[in-house]
């Protein structure tokens, strides 16, 4: 059986992967990206055991934004399972992530747990992606975002990149919710925001597309919202 996937870094250059095997060894692979070449691949490490424990919070909370709307469809469950099945959590976490999609703890409780400002962005990106993935936004969904930026207390620039990343589906619904006003961003502010924001093509927003965004911005999470003069 292969390794379970433990932690990913990413840059232009290099890869760096941490997998675990079934007896908890881990081993990691250093990649060279530009020349395609494998420079280590049993690199003993050891790496702090915060990542996964804080990837089974955060995914709690996505599937609380998800049963904002009163349901959790079938292949929203499937699309969930297939972006996390490289993840190494274990069977006690997976029990746990099962309970959430039957009946999902109640959101202060998950989001007492999230301190980092970039589980705190990434949380708050997913979350809006998935509640508009239906094409709705239902008032429950919206009391659900308000109290996430409530509670983070994240700051005006915070806000200001998180805007930039979204898609433009997106965007349209900050501002006819008016999820603007909790964000702490101006409409003269977006104006200017938006001559900054580079023309990305964005897939069509399904929530499989959602989910594995989300394995994918949490790997390079750090790299993702790190704070760049730009505007």
């Amino acid at each position: 059986m292969a390794n379970k996937v433990w932690e990913y870094f990413l840059n232009d250059d290099y890869s760096f992967s941490v997998t675990v095997d079934k007896s908890g060894r881990k081993t990691g692979k250093l990649v060279d990206l530009k020349k395609k070449e494998i420079l280590a691949d049993d690199m003993i490490q050891k790496v702090i055991p915060e990542s996964i424990p804080n990837l089974l919070n955060v995914a709690k909370v996505v599937i609380n934004a998800a049963w904002q709307d009163g349901k959790i469809l079938p292949e929203e469950k499937e699309a969930f399972n297939n972006a996390f099945k490289n993840v190494a959590f274990t069977d006690k976490q997976r029990a746990e992530i099962e309970k959430e999609f039957v009946k999902p703890a109640p959101i202060k409780e998950l989001i007492r747990n999230i301190k980092s400002r970039d589980e705190q962005m990434l949380i708050l990106e997913t979350s809006i992606l998935l509640v508009i993935a239906d094409g709705e936004f239902h008032p429950t969904e919206k009391e659900f975002i308000d109290l996430l930026v409530k509670t983070f207390e994240l700051d005006t620039e915070d806000f200001a990149l998180l805007y930039r990343i979204l898609p433009d589906r997106a965007k349209k619904y900050i501002i006819k919710e008016k999820l603007h006003e909790g964000l702490n961003i101006k409409i003269d502010e977006i104006e200017v925001l938006n001559k900054f924001i580079p023309k990305i093509k964005v897939q069509e927003l399904k929530h499989e597309n959602v989910y594995f965004n989300l394995m994918s911005n949490w790997r390079n999470r750090r790299i993702r919202y790190s704070k760049v003069k730009s505007y």
